[in-house]
């Protein structure tokens, strides 16, 4: 489920090309949901250690800032960027939008459902969340010397045959 929608794109960027014709309204509507598809990755990749995502149903302030940084997108891809048709309004809604989502990564803002309630956090610790191998405290494998003479810790075949029973 996207955290945005095509309609509050258009809205947001009115000057697109998309009522003159169906051809250009589904053009438009293609390179509309890529960014929305891309924003909406961006945003689950910054909020991925605080909260399980994707997060639904989707909090106002995610949608906000899903159709901000979608609107950028959009609007630098559907315009040539050169100094005639760059708008600052648009760079200023990435940069917005990429600070508020720092702030709430950061813990400085919470995420808030539209029934005023605090969005559940995630329980797991990913940084700690460390998988260990069960042949940790043995000699590898594979050392830097000659390949000729590696060889098997024999305490790691002894643990493997006593873990199999």
């Amino acid at each position: 489920m996207a955290y945005s929608s095509l309609t509050a794109i258009l809205t947001i960027v009115p000057g697109l090309p998309q009522t003159t014709s169906s051809n250009q309204y589904s053009t438009t509507s293609a390179i509309v949901g890529k960014h929305i598809t891309r924003s909406d990755a961006l945003i689950n990749g910054m909020l991925a250690k605080r909260y399980p995502v994707p997060i639904s149903p989707t909090p106002p302030l995610l949608s906000k800032l899903s159709e901000d940084i979608a609107a950028y997108y959009t609007y630098r891809s559907s315009y040539t960027q050169d100094n005639h048709n760059k708008l600052e309004y648009f760079e200023e809604l990435k940069e917005d939008a990429f600070s508020e989502l720092k702030l709430i990564r950061e813990g400085d803002v919470d995420l808030i459902d539209t029934a005023g309630g605090l969005i559940a956090e995630r329980t797991a610790d990913l940084e700690n969340s460390i998988v260990d191998s069960t042949d940790a405290d043995f000699a590898p494998y594979f050392d830097i010397d000659d390949p000729l003479d590696w060889k098997f810790d024999p305490d790691a075949i002894s643990g493997v045959k006593d873990r199999r029973g």
